[in-house]
């Protein structure tokens, strides 16, 4: 008999709820959705008349490029839209029940019992100051589906239905201790805790590795074939919405202008907007350059004798674990890494979630101090530079985030956030600066309306850009770039991959490029560095690392991407 565990021992909600839910009684149906945003000087109409179903057991995408409006549709259907938006027309019925006409009590039982989110940004998403398996068991307590001591015993076992190693470890830690895809899965297990009938997967994968987005995926897909629940996927890669999705729905300006059979879709898309998708989609090859796109150049002088502009010399990092049951309680993040980016090239670092890339890239910018190792710039050691020095420093290298949910300041508008870092070390008049953001705001394929509107009111996509633009503003020798297009559709990460080219080219700017994406690698790489468990098992030019791989675990991550083309 197997051993009961108490994530099985979880109350069963209650008849009257069961039955609002069930199959019989229909799962969602958003009819006619219609969304406004105030924004200074007026109205956007980010939803136009959008409609939506997801059965019980089906699994639905909704796709679209950057801004379409399927994170805003997505919102309406768990009533957490931002306080400019507006519903103005339409229904949301869950199981025959319109959520626009709840008020907020009643959406607040609803929400987690009933239909889940799983959100695109960990990093904002969870409490920083409270363990993982308290916001866990949080999601229990709250529902009244156990008390507080059952609901910590149960933590462990939701993690590790989520696909967490370690579970109880995890449990203790707190969520800046774990890698961006140990926190993604922190926020599936949130979600599945209180058995609901619908999950909102808004951009679930974005930022996690090919292998581990599948194994996220293949549990979303079981769900919904063992346990009946029904999933809306909202997704800009239209790759991932074939593989996994019976039915497809795709949005363009607000509207949704496609809706139907995956295969379908793929094979004979009606709309404009559906067919520059998939053409997009299948040119993304991920050992295959696109004919219009150039090699990036080697620029003169950073052949293999030229002096390195960064160089690592045996870094380490190492982390302290909480209350370890065995061994001495240290983890090394990083481990004895070496490497060299050559001044005006692109060197990037690939490999799964928690192998320690954002780890090494703080540590280079100095966010965080190493344990041991070397950092020099233009041959100097910068390991224990301090104090305004530092300051000074700074303003030579800059970060863009994976996260622009957890880095952009939510007060501010996308002008004060671009030209933040001109004002924070005196660079400019105020005339100057906002000329300086509306030029950048334009290289970055943003309307110039954007400048006025706060980050609240864009896309998942559109913040990332302004991300990148705020990272030029103090032309930086050295920009580190962390998953930079992860949340971007296929076609907005080609404008801003050659925008990075370009400008790599025009000002020789180096860049540090970390992704998990080999398609995205293959674009933008000079040398390509893959880091497993810490340690970089290969380090190369990127045409000999992306197609003759030398390591198993490269040739590992290599051949999962092949898998994901073939199957798109």
């Amino acid at each position: 008999m197997a051993k009961e565990t108490a994530l099985d021992q979880r109350p069963t909600p209650p008849v009257g709820e069961r039955d609002a839910t069930s199959p019989a009684a229909g799962l969602l149906d958003v009819r006619d959705l219609a969304v406004d945003y105030r924004i200074r000087g007026g109205v956007v109409h980010a939803v136009r008349a959008a409609s939506v179903r997801v059965a019980p057991g089906e699994m639905v995408a909704l796709v679209g490029e950057s801004g379409s409006g399927k994170s805003t549709t997505a919102h309406a259907v768990l009533g957490l839209l931002a306080p400019t938006a507006r519903v103005v027309g339409g229904r949301v019925d869950l199981a025959g029940e319109d959520l626009t006409r709840l008020g907020a009590e009643r959406m607040r039982r609803l929400r987690g019992r009933t239909v889940a989110l799983i959100p695109q940004d960990p990093g904002s998403s969870l409490n920083p100051v409270v363990r993982v398996g308290d916001q866990v068991a949080e999601a229990l307590v709250v529902h009244g589906l156990a008390d507080r001591r059952r609901a910590r015993a149960a933590a462990p076992d939701i993690l590790a239905e989520a696909g967490i190693a370690d579970p109880g470890l995890r449990a203790r830690q707190f969520p800046h201790e774990l890698s961006g895809g140990l926190r993604q899965r922190v926020l599936i297990a949130i979600a599945l805790a209180a058995r609901p009938r619908l999950i909102v997967a808004d951009e679930p994968t974005s930022a996690l590795d090919v292998v581990v987005a599948r194994q996220i995926l293949d549990h979303l897909q079981t769900l919904t074939l063992d346990a009946g629940i029904g999933v809306l996927l909202v997704t800009h890669d239209l790759a991932v919405a074939a593989q996994r999705c019976a039915r497809i729905v795709v949005m363009a300006a607000g509207e949704v202008v496609e809706d139907a059979a995956a295969a379908e879709v793929i094979a004979a898309p009606k709309h404009p907007a559906t067919q520059a998708l998939v053409a997009a989609t299948a040119s993304r090859h991920p050992f295959r350059r696109p004919a219009a796109v150039p090699r990036p150049r080697t620029p003169p002088g950073a052949g293999a004798q030229s002096a390195a502009h960064v160089r690592i010399e045996r870094l380490v990092k190492e982390y302290r674990l909480p209350r370890a049951a065995d061994g001495d309680g240290v983890v090394r993040a990083v481990d004895d890494v070496s490497f060299d980016i050559a001044r005006g090239q692109t060197f990037a670092l690939v490999g799964a979630s928690g192998s320690g890339k954002s780890t090494l890239a703080r540590m280079l910018l100095r966010f965080t101090t190493p344990t041991s190792g070397r950092l020099l710039l233009d041959g100097r050691d910068i390991t224990a530079v301090r104090g305004g020095e530092l300051r000074r420093l700074r303003r030579r290298m800059q970060l863009v985030h994976q996260s622009p949910f957890a880095s952009l300041n939510p007060r501010f508008t996308v002008e004060q956030i671009i030209g933040d870092p001109l004002a924070a070390f005196g660079l400019g008049t105020r005339r100057e600066r906002r000329a300086r953001a509306a030029e950048l705001v334009d290289l970055v394929a943003l309307p110039a309306d954007t400048l006025s509107r706060r980050p609240a009111e864009l896309s998942g996509g559109q913040r990332q850009r302004v991300a990148i633009a705020r990272a030029l503003a103090l032309h930086p020798g050295l920009v580190v770039c962390d998953e930079p297009v992860s949340a971007l559709d296929a076609t907005v990460q080609a404008q801003i991959l050659d925008l990075l080219v370009g400008l790599q080219e025009e000002l020789g700017v180096s860049y540090l490029f970390i992704s998990h994406d080999l398609t995205v690698v293959r674009r933008i790489a000079h040398r390509v560095g893959v880091l497993r468990q810490g340690r970089l098992v290969e380090d190369g030019p990127a045409e000999q690392v992306l197609t003759a791989p030398r390591h198993p675990y490269t040739q590992e991550l290599v051949a999962a991407a092949h898998t994901e083309h073939r199957t798109a």
